[in-house]
């Protein structure tokens, strides 16, 4: 009796003994190495973050810092109730009823890459302000191939130019890569990476040129890094979905301001996903699990929110993606409608499309959307596999991709952005 009471008390002191900080954004437990299979289900950042919190055990909370992210009900860090609209089921856990179309091995879809895929050569960062020069290439479509842990570059019809990205913690390597941007002057592409908490900065061609960020809950670190967009006057703004803020940088990484904290009240988030910038320099937010989008000014200011759960005009159901066009009006990626939503800059709804489906013009699980300098609107699809083109009334112009390790297929397309 006495020697079960002792190996008790050592097993609570064991558990007790984590830190909540080692949990989240770490390098892939065993499961996700790339001899292990993994399912036809995409398994989104919560999915993953919830199988590291299985495997390690119960966690306390993190020692209290200033300023302090906001904590659970339970008194407890606890990001397996992030929902990042990547899982297609809108929730942590997988469709079971999609185990019938298992992929292949992950060591296979990653030894398929090109064997210098990770050796980017690295630059100086010259000033990636407006006085910067456009690349020698500029113009192309960018897709973050989350699965295939890649960056895949195209032109406007969808014709394959390069890509770049391997797994890693080195430059130019991604543990989870997520969202994307692009100067809009120096054609420079930022690349958001989960796992390993930081942006990085990339040539036109994919050559690292710098980065920031680390894990944490001061400023300028991140716990769930999600979306960027960038200004005209090239700041640099990223969401942060566990610890639920949005931060501003200026163009080198320094951090300038943040603002958000968890809750359903005004200037409050649950999951800040997508991230837009208009040409008055006001952020709009796409809040998933809040079904809304936020309107603030670039100092954090809220100045308007408008959007409920729902199937009907201006409602909502997982919105992720959001970009704006030449005349400001936003466009969002509508997840758990399949379809695409137009609103004015003051919320009120203009038009949509879209149905479940694979043929042209339908939409399965967008999860990012990008409009270019001719406002022609490009959705990632993570369903189908595939970046669709439409105008701006939805009609269908060019669609790409397939599911594969290929160049032009992908296993996620998760994130998308546009030059030119």
């Amino acid at each position: 009796m006495y020697s079960s009471s002792i190996i008790l008390f050592l097993i609570i002191i064991s558990v007790d003994s984590y830190d909540a900080n080692n949990v989240l954004a770490q390098p892939l437990p065993n499961s996700y190495e790339l001899s292990s299979p993994f399912p036809r289900t995409l398994q989104s950042d919560a999915d993953i973050i919830e199988d590291i919190i299985n495997k390690q055990g119960q966690i306390n909370e993190p020692e209290e810092i200033e300023p302090k992210v906001p904590t659970r009900t339970d008194g407890r860090h606890d990001y397996s109730d992030i929902v990042d609209s990547s899982n297609r089921n809108g929730g942590i856990e997988n469709n079971n009823d999609n185990e019938d179309d298992d992929l292949n091995d992950y060591s296979k879809a990653v030894s398929n890459k090109d064997d210098d895929s990770g050796n980017q050569k690295e630059l100086s960062l010259a000033d990636d302000g407006e006085d910067s020069q456009p690349s020698s290439s500029p113009g192309g479509v960018y897709v973050v191939d989350y699965m295939n842990i890649r960056i895949q570059k195209f032109d406007g019809n969808g014709e394959f130019i390069t890509k770049w990205g391997s797994e890693g913690e080195g430059d130019g390597e991604f543990g989870v890569p997520h969202g994307i941007a692009v100067n809009p002057s120096s054609g420079n592409v930022y690349v958001v990476d989960m796992n390993n908490c930081n942006v990085q900065i990339f040539d036109s061609e994919g050559n690292f040129l710098s980065k920031w960020g680390s894990q944490g809950e001061n400023n300028g670190q991140f716990l769930h890094p999600h979306s960027i967009a960038l200004d005209s006057e090239g700041n640099v703004y990223v969401t942060d979905m566990a610890n639920f803020n949005v931060q501003k940088f200026d163009s080198e990484g320094n951090f300038l301001l943040k603002w958000g904290n968890e809750g359903t009240r005004d200037g409050q988030f649950k999951a800040p996903e997508g991230l837009a910038i208009d040409s008055s320099g006001n952020v709009y937010i796409a809040d998933t699990e809040n079904a809304n989008i936020q309107k603030f000014g670039s100092d954090g200011n809220l100045l308007l929110k408008w959007g409920s759960e729902g199937s009907s005009e201006g409602q909502m159901k997982r919105p992720a993606g959001i970009d704006i066009d030449s005349s400001d009006n936003l466009y969002v990626t509508d997840a758990g409608n399949n379809r695409i939503q137009k609103f004015d800059t003051d919320g009120n709804f203009i038009s949509s499309w879209g149905s479940k489906g694979s043929d042209e013009g339908q939409l399965d699980s967008p999860h990012d959307i990008a409009v270019d300098s001719s406002d022609a609107v490009y959705v990632a699809e993570q369903g189908n596999f595939r970046v669709q083109k439409f105008d701006t009334d939805g009609n269908l112009i060019t669609k790409w991709g397939s599911e594969g390790t290929a160049d032009d297929q992908f296993l996620d397309p998760h994130s998308i952005a546009v030059y030119g």
